[in-house]
């Protein structure tokens, strides 16, 4: 049997909650999703979904099994995604550190002008993927170990330090880093880059400043932590005010984002260039 085809009918009426609402979203006839449906029963041994009046339940056993088969449905569609776009000569696969924030990774896709494949992860984990010719070119955070990859200049990106709206240093007429003791610095994890991790922290403690570490991976991360109150970040200088945070001027020169354009090969080279004059923008 098809069962990733049999997973995607069975996860279409589980949101669903209804066979023929279930078969318009995939595209079919009714009658294919209700046989699929009782042929992965029959294969998993378990009722999934029952028929009621006003269209389908799904059942104990359907909402136990229903996490792991969107997961396998959804993994299934990305490796079709992938293998599409590593057979395209106009497909553009770029890695941009979390540190970029949203605007500018859109920018990024939308320049290269071809069909671009974006992820996100940590240096490490984007160079590894460079190495491996998963990625053609990555936009990391400097400093890292580039173990014998080639790397553009480093671009220099302003942010700013994120705070709690209540908390002493948003009143304070010359706010100084000190006055953060109180509060958890929210961070992507040290073993996303090591040597940056470790670098940004060491000027923290030059201005006096040792604080305690949450790992944050996306700036909503960074923007729940520090709205909480217990928290401070590091955000673009560009990027908007969330209630519940305020934007800081401080050690403006130690807290910027570093980055470096890596690429894979001559194949790269355009998209890189443009990568970099948008970079080279936002750096203004």
């Amino acid at each position: 049997m098809d069962l990733v085809r049999h997973l995607e009918y069975f996860v279409a009426v589980a949101e669903e909650r209804h066979f023929g609402r279930a078969a318009a979203i995939l595209g079919v006839t009714q009658p294919p999703v209700s046989r699929a449906i009782k042929a992965l029963e029959k294969h998993l041994d378990l009722t999934l979904i029952e028929r009621t009046p006003d269209g389908a339940a799904i059942t104990e056993h359907g909402a136990a099994l229903l996490p792991r088969a969107r997961l396998i449905v959804d993994d299934a569609r990305r490796l079709t995604s992938t293998a599409r776009s590593l057979t395209s000569a106009d497909t553009v696969r770029i890695g941009l550190v979390p540190q970029v924030d949203d605007a500018l990774a859109a920018r990024i896709a939308a320049s290269v002008g071809v069909q671009a494949r974006v992820e996100t992860a940590g240096a490490v984990a984007l160079l590894d993927g460079v190495r491996a010719h998963e990625l053609d070119v990555a936009v990391i955070d400097h400093p890292v170990v580039l173990d014998r990859l080639v790397a553009g200049p480093a671009i220099t990106l302003p942010r700013q330090v994120s705070v709690p709206v209540a908390h002493r240093s948003s009143r304070a007429k010359r706010p100084r880093l000190t006055m953060l003791s109180d509060l958890v610095f929210a961070t992507t994890p040290r073993a996303a880059n090591p040597p940056a991790h470790d670098l940004l922290l060491d000027a923290f403690r030059h201005h006096a400043l040792d604080p305690e570490i949450l790992w944050a991976n996306t700036f909503r991360d960074v923007a729940v932590a520090v709205a909480s109150g217990r928290c401070f970040g590091l955000v673009p200088a560009a990027s908007p005010v969330l209630p519940g945070t305020c934007h800081l001027d401080l050690a403006a020169e130690d807290v910027a984002l570093r980055v470096r354009i890596v690429r894979r090969d001559e194949k790269a080279e355009p998209s890189a260039r443009l990568i970099d004059r948008i970079l080279l923008q936002a750096a203004r």
